[in-house]
């Protein structure tokens, strides 16, 4: 699956100015998805470039109302890279194909939004130890409760 994202296509897809995909004859991807995998590459580039990752998101995150999520994010991608028995392949580029581990990652975070704690465990549990699992799961579950909660709307509160 090819998907270019870049910040704009993110944010749009989080404020819902636009669809996830940032070309029409890629296939879109859910606004939760679009937003995390463009902040899981901000992250990873501005890591790498030993630059401060939390303040390379938190102008968008500020514009998306979405401060709360920083510290999970950071405390989650932190662990990733920190405690994983190997390196993870995360782009640092908004356009590039989307790595076996990123979509793995946006698994992980979907299960995570729906609250499913040992499915977000264990899958984290093939690239790290049980104590480094545990903790990176209650980042993610943090993480994923603090974006979907934000991102919810009262009207589709009520519909629901």
């Amino acid at each position: 699956m090819l998907q270019l994202l870049t910040g704009v296509s993110a944010m749009k897809a989080r404020t819902g100015n636009g669809s996830a995909s940032a070309g029409a004859s890629e296939p879109a991807i859910e606004e939760f998805d679009a937003l995390i995998l463009w902040a899981m590459r901000q992250w990873m580039r501005a890591h790498k470039e030993r630059c401060c990752a939390t303040g390379s998101l938190l102008e968008a995150f500020e514009f998306s109302g979405l401060v709360a999520a920083l510290a999970p994010l950071n405390r989650m991608m932190t662990l990733l890279t920190l405690a994983s028995r190997r390196e993870l392949a995360i782009a640092t580029t908004p356009a590039a194909t989307i790595s076996i581990d990123e979509l793995v990652l946006l698994r992980i975070l979907n299960a995570a939004r729906h609250r499913q704690q040992d499915l977000v465990e264990s899958r984290l549990g093939m690239w790290m130890e049980a104590t480094g699992a545990a903790a990176t799961a209650q980042a993610a579950l943090h993480l994923a409760g603090t974006i979907y909660r934000t991102s919810t709307r009262p009207a589709d509160a009520m519909q629901a």
